[in-house]
């Protein structure tokens, strides 16, 4: 009985072994849901003409893809892509999965492909990869979702990614639509990683990037270099010391804080020492047309910086130049800030007038930097737009160069932005940015071009192509700033722009 009782036990523990999630080595292991390798020959079934007849999943989860048409299935090839086999689509055929999961949530989806000069020159929209739960809508329809190739061109080894919340997963295509005869892929797919589940960090998402890399001599791509929460904020710290960094109330970081970079806005009106209003002066700006900026639209007041957004008609000379019916402001810091956390408690405007705190640097036209802490517009048409905190970098221009280059993503909030007050922060670092919100990470990315001193600012403009066209009826709109706050490492107070 001992021997059979023994037995017994070993079969189960190999069972529960053999059932176990796999992962890449080096690679996040949780919450791989579907892992599709086409260099592991015995991961995949074949016919006596090398055809794939079935991709077997090695994430353990059983989520395998079988082929739609064996007259004419994908090929392997062996020895394709530094060394390895990959899976060739012919654009007739491709394979097909069950759904990974039916309840909504997060999803992130990784896939290695490539498309040679013989295979170029098709059509566009070729499908990748297909999640397609509700099958009356096409799968660019949420919570329907792709990984689409719009070009059509020949293409390097290269890895594609997808990142959603509150989606289901599957059932799914590899190579086509999940539905219907369109959309199939000509070209090459090495290796497919998808997640139940979004990056926990940017070193995290590093980590996946640099593996498929490394494996298939792929450059890694610049969306590696930056990791964007996607779900609520979980847990929210709480404030216990209101002369630190809500994000770090237990001064890990050794912060002091700036006072020429700080303001509670307690006084009667705006000290003019710290602050100056765009009115027309010299070559500042006038505003985003058709807005204007004034001085009347910014005050101080029941304890807050006050912007305001409003209709009134303009004087003739501005309307000349494009000014017209509406006016803003824009408030900016006489000093320079360098590395550091500025934190503002903010309540956006309830309108499609932006809310915007921003740090910009106006010094010299050959080396202009920006960082957008926040981009809101709180009331948008059909509440579109409600809810995303867009947060961006850009670099204007360079001694070498006048590219522009942007490095934005958007976080989607559970609340309507514009409902209340909350905490947004930013920590400035030589080799990270980092965007917090209630004192919680939303945002990483490498630090790469912002080394120079920056003014703090906060404005609202009328942006009408991206949040649309203000409604007069919801003007005049008040953006409200509770403070301002800049804190320094007390170790690195020599290199700041500007000391304590």
């Amino acid at each position: 009985m001992k021997l059979k009782a023994a037995l017994v036990l070993w079969l189960l523990c190999f069972a529960l072994a053999g059932n176990a999630a796999q992962a890449p080595p080096g690679v996040p292991g949780a919450g791989l849901v579907l892992w599709l390798d086409a260099a592991d020959a015995q991961s995949l079934q074949l016919d006596e003409q090398n055809r794939v007849l079935r991709w077997k999943d090695k994430s353990a989860s059983g989520h395998d893809a079988s082929v739609d048409n064996p007259g004419a299935a994908p090929q392997w090839l062996p020895d394709a892509v530094n060394g390895r086999a990959i899976v060739r689509f012919n654009g007739v055929s491709g394979l097909l999965g069950k759904a990974i999961r039916s309840a909504k949530g997060p999803v992130t989806v990784l896939v290695v492909s490539r498309r040679t000069a013989e295979q170029a020159q098709v059509d566009p929209w070729q499908r990748l990869f297909s999640s397609r739960p509700q099958t009356a809508d096409n799968d660019n329809v949420l919570p329907n979702f792709a990984i689409s190739l719009r070009d059509t061109a020949a293409y390097a080894p290269s890895v594609s990614v997808l990142e959603l919340y509150d989606v289901p997963i599957g059932p799914y295509g590899i190579g086509r639509n999940a539905v219907g005869t369109a959309d199939n892929f000509r070209g090459d797919i090495a290796e497919v990683l998808v997640y139940d589940r979004a990056f926990a960090s940017l070193a995290e998402r590093q980590q996946a990037f640099q593996y498929l890399a490394d494996r298939w001599t792929i450059a890694i791509p610049p969306v590696a270099d930056t990791w964007t929460r996607v779900g609520p904020l979980d847990p929210v710290p709480t404030r216990n010391n209101p002369n630190l960094p809500l994000s770090d109330q237990a001064n890990t970081g050794q912060w002091v804080l700036n006072d020429k970079l700080s303001d509670e806005f307690n006084g009667s009106s705006l000290d003019r020492t710290r602050w100056h209003v765009n009115h027309g002066v010299g070559n500042e700006s006038l505003g985003r047309k058709p807005a204007l900026y004034t001085e009347k639209n910014a005050s101080v007041g029941n304890g807050n910086l006050n912007i305001v957004f409003r209709k009134e008609t303009l004087p003739e000379k501005y309307v000349k130049l494009g000014f017209k019916d509406y006016t803003s402001a824009m408030v900016r810091t006489l000093e320079k800030g360098l590395f550091g956390y500025y934190e503002a408690r903010a309540k956006p405007m309830n309108s499609a007038g932006s809310s915007a705190f921003w740090l910009a640097w106006t010094g010299m036209v050959d080396n202009a930097t920006e960082i957008d802490i926040f981009e809101i517009a709180g009331k948008t048409k059909d509440g579109k737009l409600d809810r995303s905190y867009h947060m961006n970098a850009h670099l204007w221009a360079t001694p070498q160069s006048t590219e522009h280059i942007a490095d934005g993503s958007i976080w989607i909030s559970p609340w309507r932005l514009a409902d209340d007050f909350h905490v947004y922060g930013f920590d400035w670092q030589p080799d990270t940015l980092r965007w917090y919100v209630d004192g919680v990470l939303v945002r990483e990315s490498r630090n790469k071009h912002f080394f120079f001193p920056m003014e703090i600012v906060f404005d609202s403009e009328a942006m009408w192509s991206w949040f649309g066209v203000v409604e007069d009826a919801d003007l005049p709109s008040t953006f409200e700033v509770d403070y301002i706050k800049m804190w320094q490492r007390r170790s690195s107070l020599s290199q700041a722009g500007s000391t304590p």
